[in-house]
């Protein structure tokens, strides 16, 4: 959507269509069908980010709002941990290019940034319904199940021997630490996950079974899907997100309050995702782009 398109959503006071879409990827054992160049159309266009507010003015149907953030916000993270995928499995002990380096490091940060969108839901709403909604498809239910994140979960936690020579990316990953850690802490205060919670938790392995649970959980079909389509996928649930963002603002008005995740106390290290959701997301999804392209030319 262009900016126009979003500041006529906005100034209309028309609230923005939220309604999550399947999402296709691929198999995590598979690789992106190539296609040739001229599908790509071309190098992609640069877009002009409309702003938003950190707080939003219009009154929001929570149900419908805060179920779209919660599955596009995870769908979103499905596809910047396969960019993420690409690279370590090319790279399992030498360290990858600068250009690669730079991807993981706008793919980091865009995984953070959708972990504070997606947990902008009041913590009341979150245990009513989303936390409810997880429990009936599986009372475990824990995104450790996710598959698309294994491949990469030793970047995460610092284990690759390379990671550690690039500072930026070293930022990025202590800023999605503690990111994470403080959404944790402000939706389940107890600490204890479902997964934590379930009788059988200890010694619970992944099964397919369960990472099929999850995929359906969050609207996401695995099937051969080319770069294109993946890249195609993310820049429009870009534009949603940015429709969104601009009527809804980052903390939505809910019943005349707001929920504020990162405030003044808040970790210095979390503060720019606040205002830059959108930037960091962008900044992604043309790193994303632009890395296949240089390879499907060479």
């Amino acid at each position: 959507m262009s900016r126009r398109g979003v500041e006529q959503v906005t100034n209309g006071h028309c609230p923005p269509v939220l309604v999550p879409r399947l999402l296709f990827m691929p198999p995590t054992s598979h690789a992106l069908e190539t296609w040739p160049d001229a599908a790509h159309g071309g190098e992609p266009a640069a877009r002009e980010l409309p702003g938003y507010d950190a707080f939003g003015a219009h009154p929001v149907d929570a149900q419908q709002l805060f179920w779209f953030r919660w599955i596009v916000g995870h769908q979103v993270s499905f596809v910047l941990w396969r960019a993420m995928c690409d690279v370590v499995w090319r790279h399992p002990d030498d360290s990858p290019g600068e250009r690669e380096l730079e991807l993981l490091t706008a793919c980091v940060d865009g995984y953070s940034a959708m972990l504070l969108y997606s947990s902008t839901v009041p913590r009341a709403h979150y245990h009513a319904h989303t936390r409810v909604r997880m429990v009936l498809q599986h009372p475990s239910f824990s995104g450790t199940w996710a598959p698309d994140y294994r491949p990469v979960r030793k970047l995460f936690r610092g284990k690759l021997p390379w990671q550690h020579d690039c500072a930026a990316l070293e930022e990025a990953v202590a800023r999605n630490g503690v990111t994470h850690d403080h959404i944790a802490g402000h939706l389940v205060p107890d600490g204890r996950s479902l997964l934590q919670q379930s009788a059988g938790a200890p010694g619970v392995t992944v099964s397919r079974e369960k990472e099929d649970l999850y995929d359906n959980f969050f609207l996401t079909i695995r099937r051969p899907v080319s770069h294109v389509e993946l890249v195609s996928q993310l820049e429009s649930r870009l534009e949603e997100l940015a429709t969104d963002l601009t009527h809804n603002g980052l903390y939505p008005n809910v019943g005349g309050r707001h929920h504020p995740v990162v405030s003044g106390d808040s970790d210095e290290l979390m503060k720019p995702l606040v205002t830059g959701v959108l930037e960091v997301l962008d900044r992604a999804t043309r790193l994303v782009s632009e890395t296949r392209l240089e390879e499907v030319r060479s």
